[in-house]
């Protein structure tokens, strides 16, 4: 009743299955199911594609299967046909092969398996990817095997690089969030341990079936640092959202959910001064009367060069516009008349959001030569500060110190590809996230630690219109895991909170055309907003980053509608998810079985208990995880049955308990709770 229906107009004709979102690793085979529909012999070459632009050579469907009306047949498709290696598929062409028109037929069920039978991870997911120790997810994996799924002996999640030996059972019974029992998806929640390593980690999960064949799935996750960085005065204390505009108003947001809405964005480029009268004011009054914060980025050093006779690539271009005297003196005119606009304005905060992409290039070329920000000359004019990038970026803080006091925000800009290493396309699957995001910190604190704010971005196309795709799922690179965790990092390291700003507005819903072009950041960011606040994210501004992106305007009423559910569901407190996470602690240290509530009861009732952490005088280490069991027997010190028996790490627990499980009569049980050498007894009185 879903199937794909394929009726090919013309010679060479093809239909593109744009966002297929495969990734191979593990598999060997591409697998479909055709049906000619009312005729027979049609043809097509198959075709694959890493970036949604440029498709593979492809093999023709006649080398594997003869299509036939009204039949449907499976075919299978090495993937060493299409391409050679593990790859991410992010789109499926099926394109007419005989030059001619070709009578309609049908396509369905796509998916990656193993002609070798082994058992399969088809998809698995976590829901959180950034997180705590200390906090709880819930994993889901689903599995597939030839054989059916009795041939599955078990499902673990090996979290050997989080804590040592650390691996967990998945579950299909429809007890451990794992939906339905025996739907082939297999869950479990899993509380991270406390002592559980911060930065980049790789978990797997495996799958092993009666023969002993195994297959397993990498998964990013990035276990984040828990920090105490205040949010500046003026920014909401929850996590806020707004959008760009060129229009020098914000009346899209005030029309499309108004107070949902925190801040809105607007470039001055070069020349500014002459938009009209008072631009800067103007737009400070027009947030203001709207009830945003208005957030200015500054972009003139992209702008100005070519009138003042600077060639050359960006850095040289820069390079010549910040050491021209006659540009820098324009330049500081205008950058004090900003300040003076905005104080001048309604507003009571206005954010300076300080050249994104000059920052970028600057540290690139300090890389590059080795060099220190200080060796880096500007022009800066005022002999209480160096003639450097240092003196720069400090005659800029304390410009909007003097001229918009108590007002006045500034924030520094961090590149992902600032040093040089572009987290955005960037595929190593061994790379010290931690190093790169410490040299970032220190380039921007060397600059001046003054400043208020980093704003970052994580691309100014969307993904549809330069094909690099971030790995939802994070089980391949590029992906979400890692840039959170860099910005983790980044937030730590400078004592700064972050604003995610200019993110792109497409989404998997878009034809991917001009205005129209897909992407999958926006969905990502709304689907984990925990994970968004968590690596010290506190405001998210989304808009195009170059004429022919999607904007809001054009992307169909997606980013309306997931800015409202989000407000709708309650916006995230910062301050409570910073206290919250804070009050963890492992003070306990015995073995707790707390009584079942109800008691007595009749159709359930919940088990809690507290598993601690022990010192083991033997191996000298701290045991944060052990197998843990409860048994329930009947007043006679009969057993009747286990409730739970599997690995679990320090932390509390709790289970519904449902009698009909063991078909009990009503009466007096007991519930013995094992952990170690440890055993705790309850008393259940259950009614009938």
């Amino acid at each position: 009743t879903s199937s794909i229906s394929i009726k090919y107009e013309n010679g060479y004709a093809g239909f593109v299955l744009f966002l297929a979102n495969l990734n191979t690793s593990g598999y060997d085979s591409l697998v479909f199911w055709i049906n000619g529909g009312s005729s027979s012999g049609q043809s097509f070459w198959i075709k694959v594609s890493t970036d949604g632009k440029n498709f593979s050579d492809g093999k023709s469907s006649t080398d594997y299967i003869q299509i036939e009306a009204n039949k449907w047949k499976q075919v299978k498709i090495p993937l060493s046909h299409l391409l050679n290696g593990n790859f991410y598929i992010v789109s499926i062409l099926f394109q007419e092969n005989k030059g001619q028109s070709q009578p309609e037929f049908f396509i369905d069920e796509i998916y990656l398996t193993s002609i070798s039978g082994n058992p399969k991870v088809l998809e698995t997911s976590l829901s959180s990817y950034n997180f705590y120790p200390g906090d709880e997810i819930i994993i889901n994996s689903r599995i597939y095997d030839e054989n059916g799924l009795s041939d599955i002996k078990k499902v673990e999640v090996d979290l050997n690089s989080v804590v040592s030996n650390l691996k967990i059972e998945l579950f299909d019974d429809g007890s451990h969030n794992d939906i339905l029992a025996g739907d082939g998806i297999f869950g479990n929640k899993i509380k991270i341990p406390l002592n559980s390593s911060i930065g980049e980690r790789i978990i797997n999960i495996i799958v092993e079936d009666n023969s002993n064949k195994k297959a397993s799935q990498e998964i990013w996750v990035g276990i984040l640092n828990r920090d105490s960085i205040q949010i500046p005065a003026g920014m909401p204390k929850y996590l806020s959202i707004g959008t760009g505009t060129n229009q020098s108003n914000l009346s899209w947001q005030t029309n499309n959910g108004n107070d949902c809405w925190d801040l809105g964005y607007q470039y001055i480029t070069w020349g500014w001064w002459n938009w009209y009268g008072e631009f800067v004011k103007r737009f400070c009054d027009d947030a203001y009367r709207r009830g945003y914060i208005p957030v200015i980025p500054l972009y003139l050093f992209q702008t100005a060069p070519n009138d003042y006779g600077c060639t050359g690539s960006e850095y040289d271009k820069i390079y010549c516009a910040i050491n021209n005297s006659s540009l820098m003196n324009e330049f500081w005119n205008r950058f004090i008349q900003m300040c003076d606009e905005a104080n001048r304005s309604l507003a009571s905060k206005v954010i300076f959001h300080i050249e994104p992409d000059m920052l970028g290039y600057l540290q690139q070329r300090i890389i590059r030569e080795n060099k220190d920000p200080s060796q880096i000359p500007a022009f800066v004019n005022d002999s209480r500060y160096p003639n450097n990038l240092i003196g720069m970026h400090q005659r800029m803080i304390d410009l909007v110190r003097e001229h918009c006091p108590q007002k006045g925000m500034i924030a520094f800009h961090a590149s992902l590809w600032g040093n040089i290493v572009s987290l955005k396309e960037n595929e190593e699957k061994i790379l010290d996230i931690e190093n790169l995001a410490r040299n970032t910190a220190n380039f921007l604190l060397k600059l001046s630690p003054d400043f208020d704010l980093i704003f970052m971005d994580w691309s100014d196309r969307d993904a549809g219109f330069d094909g690099i795709w971030w790995d939802k799922k994070n089980t391949s690179l590029p992906n979400f895991s890692r840039v959170l965790m860099f910005t983790n990092y980044l937030s730590v390291f400078t004592k700064k909170k972050i604003v995610l700003w200019q993110i792109p507005i497409g989404n998997e819903l878009l034809p991917n055309i001009e205005n129209q072009y897909a992407d999958n950041r926006l969905d990502y960011i709304f689907d984990y907003p925990f994970d968004i606040a968590k690596s010290g994210i506190i405001s998210l501004l989304f808009g195009a980053g170059i004429p022919g992106m999607t904007t809001q305007f054009t992307d169909g009423g997606h980013l309306k509608t997931r800015a409202i559910q989000y407000c709708q569901n309650g916006k995230i407190d910062l301050i409570e998810l910073t206290r919250r996470d804070s009050n963890i602690t492992s003070t306990e240290k015995d073995l707790i079985f707390y009584q079942n509530y109800p008691n007595p009861f009749s159709s359930y009732t919940y088990i809690r208990f507290y598993i601690p952490e022990v010192f083991d005088e033997h191996t000298n280490q701290k045991v944060t995880f052990g197998q843990v069991r409860i048994k329930i027997y009947n007043i006679l010190g009969q057993e009747i049955g286990t409730l739970l028996d599997e690995v679990k790490t320090a932390g509390q627990y709790e289970i519904k308990f449902t009698p009909t499980k063991f078909n009990l009569s009503g009466g007096v049980y007991f519930l013995k709770l094992e952990y170690g050498k440890s055993i705790k007894l309850i008393k259940l009185i259950f009614l009938k």
